[in-house]
């Protein structure tokens, strides 16, 4: 509209001045237009002031046409949407920006708010269900999920594996699992799915269900070689575990005693070469048999992995427990140590063998013989309490006397000699 103003006062500026110009109102000129049998006749100030009105008329009218223009609308109306769009992003975008800040509150609020907006998705509920569960409001974080699901069936596996996630960390096991027994039927391959599963028949100690799954999870290679041992071993010793909680549950009679430890040592022969010098599972079978009043096959399980593989830990153990064969302990001890003069987790086992066999004064040499290689506490211990019993009590109190804050220690039970009477 300036311009125009503008456009129109020059005109009028310019019909003044050509006026004045050529002598108007003494000689306001004249004008004849003559085509075939029409004429137009005008006085040359008309003509002009004509012409300006018809310019001012037309730059009008094209300016009009300027701004009704379908292009221009079209262009508006999409900077227009534009702007909308944007103003509805900004409360998805904000709600995921509040996530990842960990302001739970405030991004459930903005995401639910988002769902609304033209282009809210299942982004929306699934990231809302995260910021309800981090609030602690079970509840809300279903609700999502379940809205998520009815109104986006084509994200019904993630949906789904989204609500296995959070009902594992909320340590509601049993309905993970239902959840993942039907995404399993038409996801089997999934990696992520494997994942969830193992560890939830981990959580569950579904060994028999774990031990179906392992030839899939090492197929698709969801777990390492070390992971896949580690639940080998496990789904082994449970199988060990089975046969003696049955057996403990249901009788103490001798004779199905046996029979467990009979089934036992077959599951044991056909165990990895590598089991049988692994401590820890040497170490838990040892003491089921132990247990199960098996102590001699618990002897020579612990003998023949310290043959394969020697076990500071296994050869305390053998010392330790009395297993009912100690002449035959104390042999093959001491032919240990032929190669291991110098063991003093050896020797101190020696000295409680010898202890069981009564042979008080071996015993004695055998935990010096400990204490001078590498001082412990055990030894000190025991050689004090075998001297008291001796009659020794100067030499008993002088190995006390460093250790005196470990006469609690819990020891094993020994025999000792009686105690000399004194005469007067």
């Amino acid at each position: 509209m300036i311009k125009l103003f503008i456009y129109s006062l020059i005109v009028i500026v310019l019909a003044l001045a050509v006026t004045l110009y050529l002598g108007f109102p003494g000689d306001p000129g004249y004008l004849l237009l003559a085509f075939g049998s029409y004429t137009f006749e005008t006085s040359l100030f008309a003509l002009l002031i004509a012409s300006g009105v018809i310019y001012l008329i037309v730059k009008l009218l094209l300016i009009l046409f300027d701004w009704l223009n379908p292009i221009q609308l079209i262009r508006f109306s999409k900077k227009l949407n534009d702007q909308r769009k944007a103003k509805s992003q900004s409360n998805t975008v904000e709600g995921v920006l509040f996530l990842a800040r960990r302001n739970w509150s405030s991004s459930y609020g903005l995401l639910i708010k988002g769902i609304k907006d033209p282009d809210g998705s299942v982004v929306n509920y699934l990231a809302a269900a995260y910021a309800a569960f981090e609030m602690g409001d079970r509840k809300s974080w279903m609700s999502c999920l379940n809205k998520a699901e009815e109104e986006f069936p084509l994200a019904h596996s993630t949906v789904n594996f989204v609500k296995t996630q959070l009902l594992y960390k909320s340590d509601q096991i049993e309905k993970c699992l239902e959840v993942l027994e039907q995404l399993k039927k038409t996801s089997l391959n999934d990696v992520s799915l494997l994942t969830m599963l193992k560890d939830v028949y981990i959580k569950l100690e579904d060994w028999g269900n774990l031990s179906d799954l392992l030839p899939t999870l090492k197929k698709y290679k969801v777990i390492n070689v070390q992971e896949i041992q580690l639940i080998e071993m496990r789904i082994f010793m449970e199988k060990l575990y089975s046969i003696f909680d049955k057996v403990n549950a249901i009788s103490i009679d001798a004779l199905v005693k046996k029979e467990a430890v009979t089934e036992m040592a077959k599951i044991w022969k056909k165990a990895p070469v590598s089991y049988k010098s692994t401590e820890k599972v040497v170490k838990r079978y040892a003491e089921l048999l132990t247990k199960l009043n098996a102590k001699k096959e618990a002897a020579k399980v612990i003998e023949i992995a310290l043959i394969k593989s020697w076990s500071n830990s296994l050869i305390l153990i053998y010392g330790e427990k009395d297993l009912e064969v100690n002449h035959q302990q104390l042999l093959t001890a001491e032919t240990w140590l032929k190669t291991r003069p110098a063991d003093d987790k050896l020797l101190l086992s020696l000295g409680r063998i010898s202890m069981r066999n009564e042979l008080w004064g071996k015993a004695k040499e055998y935990y010096k013989a400990s204490i001078k290689i590498s001082p412990s506490a055990e030894a000190y211990v025991e050689l004090s309490r075998l001297l008291k019993h001796l009659g020794e009590d100067a030499a008993s109190e002088v190995y006390l006397r460093n250790y005196g804050d470990l006469l609690g220690n819990s020891l094993p039970e020994l025999p000792l000699p009686e105690v000399p009477k004194v005469t007067h």
